[in-house]
């Protein structure tokens, strides 16, 4: 799940030592309100100091960075920093580092002198990146990079962007921009003539850093369109905030209104990850004419009563806006913003009508639970369940939210509700709960797709292809797509959970215009559809990122009216199994074909831990096929004579026959260049077989009955250049992300018995399984 969130980088490489000391200042803004400063000194025999105090959400950081370097090489250094209450001491010298966390000692580790490192905090010190950076060769430089905070080597990639002339004190100076990828985050950092930092721009977080004298360099995007409104208001702030709910419990909330006696829109935040981050973007709004409201939802940080995820946000939603639009600075009027579970929340909310609800901003969004979280079209998501559990364990979100999960050899347990105890070490009551519920209808309350005929409220959608809970936006949109609502938006960029944040993949570069300015998006839907501003008009009702081309797509609806449905029909002529398949992916049917036939054997799955690695920078999208010992299905298209652009929604039908009572089936859809690398272009689309009439009421197989399952790909808009392949695999286990099937019916939370099943795909002219898409028009 996700929440907002801050990540701070700062970078220092080799430091250019002045003739002169003296101290220099940088100024931070977060959500365009000033929060804290850097002041430095950097003096003649290579000592510096640099001071850090800031104030972001509601979080305090203090820092402090002082160190030696000799040659350009730093040799000594302390860092000295309380992070929201995190209290750091770090020490280097004569060839050694020592590290103390809240009084904790960390071992002893050699440290060897570095040109090259990034200490957090500390901005200014990025003038010696740039100053390494080689403005010659093409593309992005990786720059290996030391972290004293972490003790860890970092790999950073830095791409030159275009250059820019700024006003300084009536004169016009040349500032060189440097696009910046550290893990997942993304910014852009500038520099003078004289290769010295002189701001800093992390526009997925609204934060930026500018020296003194720069204050004109950086702007607010949103500020470039005078239709929208502008940042002209006074703030003022109501804190810790009692919200009643209905039957008496009392949730908390931060609030944030424009100064004066008028009334005003209101923008409602719901959490369960801690009121005070989203709080942070409460300046603005609020000097935008809006009021924010950041509540803590039943259970979660300082609000009242016991939290069962998802099962209050209905009538808490109703009754949270009801109660704001009440207030006298309300007009009336509310909107909601948010992701994962904080549009999940804005669902829950629209479904139950409140009148005062205008429209919805659900970012990242989940569907109902048993469509993709902790279930997923019925196959347990027992990784995400057991790493969002680990998150949410206590009242407010976790630190170790990125952290590898540990223990992952715990995944194979049996029965499912053993997981969460033996991975985690402590048991989660609601967890072993969701393994009960193991049909649609079990999460009665929590669920809100079938009252989505109640919903007629204008929403933007916003998603990646690489989305972890992206099936939501798809079958969220598409639901009100077929409601007949023409006021939806949607956007879909080439991200993960961590929306609109970084534009690569593990190795796969999409490019900095990955990343777009979403503020402006989301203030221009509210303008419209909050104040009655005329507005929306500029805002496409759909803009897609084409990966393989990289590029930006505006279409007049997902699927474009415009857009031309094909169909790629599976056939082989001998087995298709494994890398050695002969299966084939062809434009027109199949005539008399013999089916194709693979074991899944659950007992035989292995857990990868690459399959469940959380460092972004060691992700990619190039097919495992080693793995999958043959296990699975593989079909491909004959090569492309030119591009082909395609686009959602995607699907599968697949005829079927088991020797089970119960399986799964999992579809990928695989991009192959003319070298044969293979890789992954969308999510894949899943089913557990005893739910393909229905997910309320599941029916168990009759072993060797020949069945049709419609699998639902996640959504996707992909270039294949001239000479690429397109190719599906079909198999039946992605284990350790899911739980196994184990092939015999019984319950999730209790099975524990497994036997092996051979599955049966059949592509004839009687049976035509199928890859249906969309063929995208021309840009």
């Amino acid at each position: 799940m996700n929440s907002v969130r801050l990540i701070f980088c700062a970078f220092v490489l080799i430091l250019t030592i002045p003739l002169f000391a003296d101290k220099k200042e940088m100024i931070w803004t977060f959500s365009g309100s000033d929060c804290g400063k850097t002041v430095y000194e950097i003096n003649p025999d290579g000592t510096f100091t640099s001071e850090t105090d800031l104030t972001i959400a509601g979080m305090v950081i203090k820092s402090s960075f002082t160190g030696r370097l000799v040659n350009g090489e730093l040799v000594e250094f302390k860092i000295d920093q309380d992070q929201a209450g995190t209290k750091q001491i770090v020490v280097a010298a004569n060839g050694k580092v020592k590290m103390k966390v809240n009084d904790k000692d960390i071992p002893e580790q050699d440290f060897k002198p570095s040109k090259v490192f990034m200490a957090n905090f500390h901005p200014w010190t990025a003038d010696t990146m740039v100053a390494a950076f080689n403005p010659n060769p093409t593309g992005a430089q990786k720059m290996p990079t030391y972290s004293p905070d972490t003790l860890r080597d970092l790999n950073i990639d830095a791409l030159a962007k275009p250059s820019r002339t700024v006003d300084v004190a009536g004169e016009k100076h040349a500032v060189q921009v440097l696009h910046m990828r550290a893990g997942m985050l993304e910014f852009d950092v500038f520099s003078n003539e004289n290769k010295e930092i002189v701001g800093w721009d992390v526009p997925s977080q609204k934060l930026t850093v500018q020296a003194v004298g720069y204050e004109k360099m950086l702007v607010d995007p949103s500020t470039l369109y005078p239709e929208l409104s502008q940042p002209t208001l006074a703030v003022k702030t109501e804190k810790s905030v009692k919200i009643p709910m209905r039957d008496g419990v009392n949730t908390i909330a931060e609030i944030a209104i424009p100064t004066g006696d008028g009334k005003y829109p209101t923008i409602l935040i719901r959490t369960p990850y801690g009121r005070l981050p989203s709080f942070g973007e409460a300046d603005w709004w609020a000097k935008r004419g809006y009021a924010l409201v950041s509540q803590d939802v039943r259970g979660r940080g300082d609000s009242e009563g016991d939290w069962v995820p998802l099962f209050h946000e209905r009538k808490d939603g109703y009754d949270t806006i009801d109660w704001i639009s009440k207030q006298p600075w309300s007009n009336g009027k509310v909107g909601m913003i948010g992701g994962s579970y904080l549009g999940w929340v804005q669902w829950e909310a629209a479904v139950e009508k409140p009148a005062a609800l205008k429209c919805i901003i659900p970012q990242v969004s989940p569907p109902d639970p048993f469509f993709n979280f902790p279930y997923d079209h019925g196959i347990p998501y027992i990784f995400g369940a057991v790493w969002w559990a680990r998150a949410v364990s206590t009242r407010t979100l976790s630190s170790d939210l990125l952290a590898d999960v540990k223990n992952t050899d715990k995944f194979n347990l049996l029965p499912l509700p053993k997981i969460d105890e033996a991975v985690l070490g402590t048991d989660i009551p609601f967890v072993n709960d969701w393994w009960t519920r193991d049909t649609s209808a079990k999460f009665a309350g929590a669920n809100y797709g079938q009252d989505m005929k109640n919903v007629t409220i204008p929403a933007f959608h916003v998603s990646g292809w690489w989305d972890g809970d992206g099936i939501g936006t798809k079958i969220n949109y598409q639901r009100m797509r077929d409601l007949g609502r023409t006021n939806q938006y949607l956007i879909y960029g080439p991200w993960t959970h961590f929306f609109n944040s970084t534009s690569k993949l593990g190795d796969v570069d999409y490019g900095p215009d990955a990343i777009v300015d979403l503020n402006s998006m989301c203030l221009r839907f509210f303008d419209q559809y909050l104040k009655d501003k005329p507005v929306i008009d500029k805002l496409p009702k759909a803009q897609v990122f084409v990966t393989g081309a990289n590029e930006w797509r505006t279409l007049d609806s997902w699927p474009d009216s415009r857009s031309k449905p094909m169909s790629m029909y599976l056939s082989s002529d001998g087995p298709a199994n494994g890398q050695e398949s002969v299966g084939k992916l062809t434009a027109g049917k199949p005539g008399v074909e013999e089916p194709d036939r693979y074991t899944y054997n659950p007992a035989a799955e292995k857990i990868d831990a690459k399959e469940i690695e959380m460092d972004p920078d060691k992700g990619t999208t190039v097919m495992d096929f080693e793995k999958r010992n043959d296990a699975y299905l593989y079909y491909r298209s004959e090569p492309f004579t030119q591009p082909m652009d395609i686009g959602g929604p995607i699907s599968c039908d697949l005829y079927f026959s088991t020797t089970a009572v119960d399986t799964d089936f999992f579809v990928r859809l695989i991009d192959i260049d003319e070298k044969g690398a293979a890789r992954l272009i969308c999510m894949p689309g899943k089913i557990r077989a005893k739910f393909i009439n229905s997910f309320d009421k599941p029916e168990l197989l009759k072993p060797g009955r020949e069945y049709k399952a419609h699998i639902d790909l996640w959504d996707t808009a992909h270039r294949f250049e001239k000479g690429h392949r397109m190719a599906i695999l079909i198999e039946s286990s992605e284990f350790p992300s899911y739980a196994r099937n184990l092939n015999t019916g019984e319950p999730d939370a209790t099975a524990t018995r497994m036997i092996a099943a051979s599955q049966t795909i059949f592509h004839d002219s009687k049976r035509p399984s199928a890859l249906t898409f969309s063929i995208l028009p021309p840009k």
